[in-house]
């Protein structure tokens, strides 16, 4: 039998509430209901029927006016692709500004100095 998943309905809080008042474990009420443990037990909580913290916590949002940003990306990606396009092109014309040909212009010259 597949978990069910959602709000509760009305008979499936009456027959947790009555197989909670009878003494069956959570467990057996879990299997009983094809719900998890951590559902039967966060329903149990809502209903006062037992002392616990819900988990997961629900974090409510205390203003409903937030900006929501544009999710288009596009010309962020565009001026950091053009960006990194110019140093490039600048390291090929001029392997000088090229960081890793500076290293082995320097390791050479170590390298000659040592021999």
């Amino acid at each position: 039998m597949t978990r069910r998943v959602g709000r509760y309905t009305k008979h499936e809080n009456d027959e947790l509430l009555r197989m909670f008042e009878e003494g069956y474990s959570v467990y057996k009420i879990c299997r009983n209901l094809s719900r998890s443990q951590k559902s039967v037990r966060n329903n149990l909580i809502r209903l006062g029927k037992i002392e616990g913290e819900i988990t997961p916590r629900r974090y409510f949002v205390e203003s409903k006016d937030k900006i929501i940003r544009d999710e288009n990306h596009f010309f962020e990606y565009f001026k950091y692709f053009s960006i990194l396009s110019i140093f490039v092109f600048s390291m090929i014309v001029n392997p000088l500004l090229n960081p890793i040909e500076i290293i082995f212009n320097y390791l050479e010259i170590i390298y000659n100095k040592i021999q």
